[in-house]
């Protein structure tokens, strides 16, 4: 099992970038292929089996199919434990019905996948654990407060090292209030195509929260006329730099559903 972030002598922001993993599915049913971002998670089981899995958390659009075929990049590690920057090892499975896991509400755009195989390679990752989904005291952070969240934004990342970029943001909406009745909190930063999946976290009493999960983008439409003599006319997407974020409960409703389904389909012996 890889070592959580607590076990390191070293800050939080210089670990952040080990969380996460690149994930890519190729399908039939789209044209191209689904890139995102996903981050790892430590979950015991709670079936008093000592028994622990790995999971792998993104959205329920970054994993598109199922059936597909999933490709996840991480570093390997060297003989002294450290990433082997831009030493690729790539987990691939055709088909991954067998070890996803989506939330049950079809309304929030959360999922995983079981991902403990990685935990007997040499691949080199970081866990988040429980620590990090305490609930948020709401009444400690506010519109304004900075946060910061990491992915593959535009599927842009250092290719050499295979490392993601970590950005900056702020809340941008009253965050103890569900943004238009859902469970969102919006954020205010550059949020584009890959960074489905980000966790973003937030700072409070001297340590890490994770707020929530990456989702959407805001975007405004234009029209622009065209300078051909038809006038044609065509839509164009701006974005607007700000980004909906998915609130850490639902993604505790996603660990604990996951949980307990591993648990039905492999009961301890």
């Amino acid at each position: 099992m890889a070592d959580d972030l607590f076990e390191h002598q070293v800050s939080f922001e210089q670990e952040i970038s080990f969380l996460t993993a690149r994930i890519s599915v190729e399908c039939s049913s789209i044209t191209g292929t689904s890139i995102g971002t996903g981050f790892f998670y430590f979950a015991p089981l709670k079936d008093n089996s000592n028994r622990s899995i790995t999971l792998l958390i993104s959205n329920k659009h970054v994993f598109v199919d199922e059936t597909g075929i999933l490709t996840i990049s991480l570093n390997e590690k060297t003989d002294q434990e450290e990433p082997d920057y831009g030493n690729v090892q790539r987990f691939v499975q055709n088909n991954f019905s067998d070890i996803f896991f989506q939330h049950p509400n079809n309304d929030i755009d959360l999922a995983c996948i079981n991902a403990s195989g990685i935990t007997t390679t040499n691949a080199f990752y970081r866990n988040l654990h429980q620590a990090f989904l305490e609930p948020i005291d709401y009444k400690k952070i506010v519109p304004g407060d900075n946060v910061i969240f990491v992915g593959y934004p535009e599927n842009r990342y250092d290719v050499v090292h295979n490392l993601p970029l970590v950005r900056k943001g702020s809340i941008a909406s009253i965050p103890s209030i569900d943004f238009n009745g859902k469970g969102h909190i919006v954020i205010d930063a550059q949020v584009f195509q890959g960074s489905s999946g980000s966790p973003v976290f937030v700072a409070y009493d001297g340590r890490y929260y994770l707020m929530g999960v990456v989702t959407e983008t805001m975007i405004r439409h234009s029209k622009l006329q065209t300078l051909t003599t038809n006038s044609q006319q065509f839509g164009v997407e701006q974005i607007l730099g700000l980004g909906i974020i998915i609130k850490q409960k639902h993604v505790q409703e996603l660990i604990d559903c996951a949980v307990d389904e591993y648990a039905r389909r492999k009961p301890a012996p």
